[in-house]
């Protein structure tokens, strides 16, 4: 039997390395603006509406086959792709459709990669239209939800700042005013300690991001939920 070929690919935010067999049938759900490269397959609910993107559009590439549908009922048979990502998405689902998207992203697919800001990050660096704190233990993604007017804090808030200093994340939301740019030279010392403050943040991604790998099929749970 003919070894099968494989290629590493940065995959999710955190830039982690994957191992992808080149017969592998990979689906992205939720590509967005940033589709995986080795994706064969991309599905994203929202085409013109950039909101969950933070305003940014979405990449069609013309080498993958991209389909409009809703993350919690996908168009296709089970088990019918090797593979699933999603990254940085099972953190904006609303309650009542996140147990069926999990479900879904284990139903399609014979393994999978979901990344998310960790508890601790999101704490730190809150965005607005994320609705969970995400961790896993023991084959279990697991979601407490973030209260609608949850404070960054004054440390918090001026992480973000820098952090998305000059970028279209920091447009319409809750920042110090330097955030959205300052004149020269002022704006190349705040574009260096950028570019810093993020490669410290990939340097210490055990810590920033939720990184859940499984095979066969998971399951998640809900806390702080009450189901009268």
């Amino acid at each position: 039997m003919a070894e099968q070929k494989t290629q590493l690919y940065p995959t999710g935010n955190s830039h982690t390395t994957l191992e992808f067999p080149n017969h592998w049938k990979v689906l992205d759900v939720g590509s967005g603006h940033n589709p995986h490269k080795r994706a064969n397959v991309l599905v994203d609910r929202f085409i013109l509406n950039n909101f969950e993107r933070s305003g940014q559009k979405i990449d069609m590439p013309e080498d993958k086959l991209l389909i409009q549908a809703d993350g919690a009922a996908l168009p296709f048979p089970s088990k019918i792709f090797d593979f699933v990502i999603c990254s940085h998405v099972v953190e904006h689902i609303p309650i009542d459709e996140l147990e069926a998207f999990c479900e879904e992203l284990s139903r399609v697919a014979k393994a999978g990669y979901i990344e998310t800001p960790s508890k601790w990050a999101e704490k730190l660096r809150h965005a607005p239209n994320h609705r969970w704190f995400v961790s896993s233990k023991n084959n279990v993604l697991i979601f407490e939800p973030i209260s609608d007017d949850y404070p960054l804090g004054w440390f918090g808030k001026l992480f973000f700042s820098i952090y998305f200093y000059h970028n279209i994340q920091a447009e319409g939301r809750d920042v110090f005013d330097f955030a959205l740019g300052v004149n020269k030279p002022w704006h190349y010392l705040f574009m260096i300690i950028r570019l810093s403050l993020i490669k410290l943040w990939l340097c210490a991604k055990p810590l920033t991001y939720t990184r859940f790998r499984w095979d066969g099929n998971f399951h998640c749970k809900i806390r702080g939920i009450s189901k009268e």
